[in-house]
Order: structure tokens, then sequence, then C-alpha cells
């Protein structure tokens, strides 16, 4: 008995080392199972293994929507750029019309609102009719007033009892600009577009071929709102338009 007990305590302490001594290589091995981990799932992907291969095509998938979801949000992010710019432009181009009709401007070429009763439009009836300029002022102070569902509902009512009157040119404008505002693109197209069609004298066609290239941009048209913006530097370079143009212009890059 009295030999046992040296051994017993000598083995232990020879196990406890071991035991100690062995830890840095656990954690080695563990380290090295982690490292070669992709390479165990590739081998076994080639050995076969249903699971494995499942969880690789899984994987495979969701890189492929994260790349899908990164492009969609850089396109997202590059309309949202367009988008701002256009309602600045907006902005600034209400805002100089609106100043200049509140200081009394009237025949301000195609940067300001007419209401002076001066023949702008096809100029059949109208142009000195009390009733007829007092009609069509109430749609335009609530556009000044931003009731555009208001402003768009007098213009529409003015056009069709007055369609050849005087104001009929500013009335389809100011009908397509506040449509913009609701971002009603298809109707403030078909506004602007019957201002150039219809009342190519007009001084509002500028200012309405530039209007349709920047919805042409913001429904992705880009070549369409190009060619519509050049044409409006071309053809009306002296136009304050036509500085909104150039502008545009250069946000699209060329």
């Amino acid at each position: 008995m009295r030999h046992i007990l040296p051994i017993a305590v000598v083995t232990f302490a020879v196990a406890a080392a071991a035991g100690t001594a062995s830890r840095p290589a656990l954690a080695d091995s563990a380290n090295r199972v982690a490292d070669t981990q992709p390479m165990l799932l590739a081998q076994s992907n080639n050995n076969g293994g249903p699971n494995t291969f499942a969880l690789l095509q899984s994987i495979q998938r969701l890189q492929e929507q994260v790349r899908d979801l990164r492009g969609q949000i850089d396109t997202l992010k590059y309309q949202q750029r367009q988008n701002e710019q256009g309602q600045r432009d907006l902005y600034e181009n209400l805002d100089k019309r609106l100043s200049a009709l509140e200081n009394g401007g009237a025949g301000m070429g195609s940067g300001g609102a007419d209401t002076s009763g001066g023949d702008y439009g096809a100029g059949a009836d109208g142009g000195g009719d009390p009733e007829v300029q007092s009609q069509y002022m109430a749609a335009f102070d609530q556009l000044k007033n931003g009731q555009y569902d208001g402003a768009i509902s007098g213009f529409k009512g003015f056009l069709d009892q007055h369609p050849e009157s005087a104001y009929s040119d500013n009335a389809w404008y100011w009908l397509g600009e506040a449509n913009y505002v609701k971002r009603n693109y298809d109707a403030s197209l078909e506004a602007f577009q019957t201002v150039v069609n219809r009342f190519k004298a007009s001084n509002k066609v500028a200012g309405a071929l530039y209007k349709i290239g920047v919805i042409q941009s913001e429904q992705g048209q880009t070549d369409n709102a190009r060619a519509t913006l050049q044409r409006v530097v071309s053809q009306y370079p002296d136009d304050s338009a036509a500085d909104m143009a150039r502008k545009r212009l250069q946000s699209m890059g060329g």
C-alpha cells in the first residue's frame, strides 16, 4: 500500500502536466478546423453531399439577391437626385413667375403669367371680357395659394368654357404646372404638349418644352429628355427656360 500511493501521485501529476500542455494544441486544432471549413464544404460538395450542396446554392442565391438590391438602390438614388433637381427647378420657376406677377408685371415673356388681358393666346374671344379674365384669375389664384387640386379643376373648367380665349395658352400651361406638382405626369405632359402644338406663337412654348424635358427625364426617358432640353437651348437661347435647360443638361451629364 505504501508503494501504491506514490505511484498514483506521480501518475496524476504526469497526466495533469500532459493535459495542460495539450491545451494550446487543441486550440491550434480548433483553429485549423475553422480555417479548413470552407475547404471541407467544397470537398463535401464535390463528394455529392446533398445538404451542403443545397446550402451553397442558397448562399449563392442570397449573394445574387444582395447584388441586385444594391443595383436597385443605386438606381433609386439616381432617380431621387433627378427628382430633387426637378423639384428645385419647378419651385424656382414658379417663384420667379409668381414674384413677377405680385410685382405687377404684365407681358413678361415666357417667364411671367399673363394677367393684363393682352392677347397672348389664340385670341378668338375674351381678350377684354372681365368675366373671362375673372374666371381665369380665380383658377390662377388657387395655384398661387398652393391649392393645386382646385387650380386643376378651375383651369379645366375655364378651358371647357373658353377653349380659344386670349388666356387659353396660359391656362393650358398652368394646368400642366399644377398637374406636375401633383405628380400627375400624363396629364401634365398632355397640357404642355398642347401649348407647344396648338399655340406655336405663345411665349409659353419655351417653358412648356422645358417641362416636357423634365418630365421625360423623371420618367427615365433620358435620351428624349436630353433632345427636348437641347431643343429649348437651341430654339430659345435667350429665354429663361433655356438657362434652366442648360442646368438640367449639366446635371444629366451633358
